[in-house]
């Protein structure tokens, strides 16, 4: 099961000041662990769903504690990223390798879709 948990700001934090918008918004994080795949999929898009509705900036998630992710997993990531109010973004830090394979064949999609990898 895939889990998401917010984190505080890291110590850089005047870097993150720097990424806020004009009224003062400093995007939100987590990190995302586990496995990300079709049978955990409802409890993993409803997180995910819940993090970005409650968002009013980008959503930065790191990845580096994430142990699987299947296709439906990315598909899910970037469905949730569709709920993001405005232009906000969700931004993806050290996905693994197998993810970004995916994002690749996704193309356009991932982009469309308000998703970059940082």
């Amino acid at each position: 099961m895939a889990a998401i948990a917010e984190h505080p700001p890291p110590p850089r934090a005047e870097r993150l000041a720097d990424r806020a918008t004009p009224d003062g918004v400093v995007p939100r994080q987590g990190r995302l662990t586990g496995h990300a795949d079709l049978s955990t999929r409802p409890d993993f898009e409803q997180l995910l769903v819940a993090l970005c509705t409650q968002a009013t900036g980008d959503v930065h998630l790191d990845l580096a504690e994430l142990d699987f992710i299947d296709v439906s997993g990315v598909i899910t990531l970037l469905r949730a990223a569709g709920t993001l109010p405005g232009r906000s973004r969700l931004v993806l830090r050290n996905p693994p390798a197998s993810m970004r394979r995916i994002l690749e064949l996704l193309g356009p999609a991932v982009a469309e879709a308000g998703v970059t990898v940082d």
